[in-house]
């Protein structure tokens, strides 16, 4: 299961500036204890906001925060939060300054589109998990290939002209190899193309 270390900050700093650009309000993602993780208001990162807090602990789903109560509260300004889940999970929480009526549907929007970035995040990731996997595998396939071709030519040369058509299929064993490497070094950087993705 995903969990705000999970992900690269990355993104919650590309979500906060694009939502802020956008809205023109302050955004703020917050992890676990209410830390902040990124902020359109670059003072407040790793400081702990108390509604964020709420959230993540898991006291509240979301907070609506009027300027009369931030006044109240540690490191808050007025907004709406609300927490950010995959698979049922507590990921982050997400909020937008301003009225919290007025900023409500904007939060949700926030909240939507950060869920969408991580869940891509999350499938690339797995994408180069499996495409390592196969190159892995790929590349045992083609060295054991390897150690048969050289065997086969030791047994080849050892028959004499007995072993010639024995020969010619170890020449092509190794020929094979040769192409699955080359093969693998393209999936390589194909592989460094998903990652820069």
């Amino acid at each position: 299961m995903p969990s705000t270390n999970t992900f690269s900050l990355e993104i919650f700093e590309r979500i906060v500036s694009l939502v802020h650009e956008a809205t023109g309000h302050g955004v703020n993602i917050m992890g676990e204890g209410g830390r902040i993780l990124a902020s359109s208001d670059p003072a407040r990162v790793g400081t702990v906001h108390d509604g964020g807090r709420r959230v993540m602990s898991g006291e509240v789903e979301e907070v609506a925060i009027d300027a009369e109560t931030a006044a109240t509260l540690q490191n808050v300004k007025a907004g709406y939060m609300g927490a950010v889940r995959m698979e049922g999970k507590l990921i982050a929480c997400i909020g937008i300054g301003g009225e919290p009526i007025a900023v409500k549907p904007l939060q949700r929007m926030a909240a939507l589109a950060l869920k969408q970035e991580l869940e891509r995040e999350r499938l690339a990731a797995r994408e180069r998990g499996l495409l390592q996997d196969v190159r892995r595998d790929i590349g045992d396939i083609a060295e054991r290939m390897q150690v048969l071709s050289l065997n086969g030519a030791v047994l080849a040369a050892r028959l004499g002209e007995k072993g010639r058509g024995f020969k010619i299929v170890v020449g092509e064993m190794r020929e094979l190899a040769a192409q699955i490497g080359e093969k693998l070094v393209e999936l390589e950087r194909r592989e460094k193309n998903v990652v820069s993705d």
